[in-house]
């Protein structure tokens, strides 16, 4: 079925700050500039409406190629580093000329327990505090998984939504989600479920059914609370 989206794009430039003006780029001249290439796609249908999307899907990768390719490569001092391409809240694309990663974004809620069974209640205090807790407490975890490779030629994607959710959701919903780590799950009978080492976890569980030569898992991402945020990088 049809459907649009709100894209929304940050552009970056790098360089030198100049010694002039203490800037890399003036954004008054910015501002236009990107204005102008994104232009045609605004409030467009775009495989009517633009030639470029009658020859390939209109997807989230393709339209920021298609962006790039209407930016200057210089821009007063600045270089053209990266586009990064919020599709929705839950999937965004960054480019940098070269390579393409999509990093789609889940929630999953599980329990763990922080506690040493070798050592002693003291240094378990000492060590977890609150996390400690007898029986445990909940996180509504946050989860970026991040997939780099060359979007397919007929697809238009790196992968599907559709693809990475039944994969998320094989690979991390039914092993933990609404499950107490501690207990219920076997690979943390003796691993403690912090937060370091369940990112661990579940980027060692996604890499094999992600990596396919064509694209790779290149992040995992994992927000524990507002404050605490964990990152496995292959």
């Amino acid at each position: 079925m049809p459907h649009g989206a709100d894209f929304r794009l940050d552009v970056f430039y790098q360089g030198a700050v100049g010694p002039r003006d203490g800037m890399i780029v003036n954004l008054s001249d910015m501002k236009p500039i990107i204005a102008d290439a994104i232009a045609p796609l605004d409030n467009a249908w775009l495989p009517d409406d633009l030639p470029e999307f009658s020859r390939v899907r209109p997807t989230a990768e393709n339209v920021v190629k298609f962006i790039w390719n209407r930016l200057p490569q210089t821009l007063g001092d600045g270089q053209l580093a990266r586009l990064n391409l919020d599709e929705s809240a839950h999937t965004n694309v960054v480019f940098d000329g070269t390579h393409m990663k999509i990093t789609r974004k889940y929630e999953f809620a599980a329990a763990h327990r922080l506690h040493i069974p070798s050592a002693g209640e003291t240094e378990n205090a000492k060590l977890y505090g609150k996390c400690n807790n007898l029986r445990g407490h909940g996180h509504n975890y946050g989860l970026e998984v991040t997939i780099e490779g060359e979007p397919d030629a007929q697809t238009g994607s790196i992968i599907s939504a559709a693809e990475l959710d039944r994969i998320v959701d094989e690979t991390v919903y039914e092993n933990y989600d609404h499950k107490h780590l501690n207990e219920d799950c076997p690979e943390f009978q003796d691993l403690i479920p912090t937060s370091e080492n369940l990112a661990r976890v579940i980027f060692a569980r996604l890499a094999p059914v992600l990596n396919n030569g064509a694209r790779r898992l290149t992040k995992i991402g994992l927000h524990e609370t507002q404050k605490n945020y964990f990152e496995v990088e292959a």
